[in-house]
């Protein structure tokens, strides 16, 4: 069996590159150190404590993340372009290979990706890192919790306690998967309330987020309504923008 999974990856690897030629696509090694696909990995599994991650193949020295905690980002490695094959697979050595994901992930040269590992999916979203206005950060938003409802997302300068009942969401409607377009803000600190779409049910609270000037977020929301072990949670992770 285990021949047989690194038969289909060799062949899928060897699909990819056929195409990338076919295609007058290319890339010289020197290309690929200029313009590096950088990519993180935020562990939002609920189920499992520790999951490790490999990029481009299941061999050992494939393996660029091992025992990623729950809640836990990455450091950034080098994916490859046109795609990169992402394989998580569960941390504990009982005999044989436990995989949980094997997917195609499409990546840009020169691009910066954060991979969500949740429960069910994962969910791959790129840190836009344009330019921006020298006071402003840039921020999108991704539901990582499946068992949560879909979500309404509200924010206000830290510490001017707007109440729900007078603001509007900047997020409506956020459901399990989805990734909101980008948006730049004033840098600044920010109090942010989830709250189950169209209700004042708080799903998530938290207080004194940062978004620093010059800077793209991923606001990522993780964990199960209700449990204490692994509450609902917003995950900030952020990537520099361009000059």
């Amino acid at each position: 069996m285990q021949q047989v999974r690194k038969l289909a990856l060799s062949l899928l690897g060897l699909a990819l590159l056929v195409g990338l030629l076919g295609s007058g696509g290319m890339v010289k090694a020197q290309d690929a150190q200029e313009f590096p696909v950088n990519i993180r990995f935020l562990n939002a599994m609920t189920s499992l404590d520790n999951v490790d991650v490999y990029i481009n193949g299941d061999d050992q020295e494939q393996r660029v993340a091992e025992g990623l905690a729950y809640g836990a980002v990455s450091d950034t490695f080098v994916g490859t372009a046109p795609a990169t094959n992402v394989l998580i697979k569960y941390n504990v050595n009982i005999g044989f290979d436990q995989y949980l994901f094997n997917t195609i992930v499409p990546t840009e040269a020169g691009k910066e990706y954060l991979v969500v590992i949740t429960d069910l999916i994962l969910i791959p979203t790129e840190f836009d890192v344009s330019a921006m206005d020298a006071d402003q950060a840039r921020a999108r938003a991704i539901n990582a919790a499946p068992q949560a409802p879909a979500l309404d997302v509200f924010a206000s300068l830290e510490g001017t306690d707007t109440p729900l009942v007078d603001a509007v969401p900047i997020v409506s409607d956020l459901s399990f998967g989805q990734v909101t377009d980008g948006g730049t803000v004033d840098a600044g600190t920010y109090d942010v309330t989830v709250t189950a779409t169209g209700t004042d049910t708080v799903a998530v609270e938290s207080t004194g987020i940062a978004l620093d000037a010059g800077q793209s977020y991923v606001s990522v929301i993780i964990g199960k309504p209700g449990d204490t072990d692994t509450p609902l949670t917003i995950v900030n992770v952020s990537a520099p923008a361009s000059s």
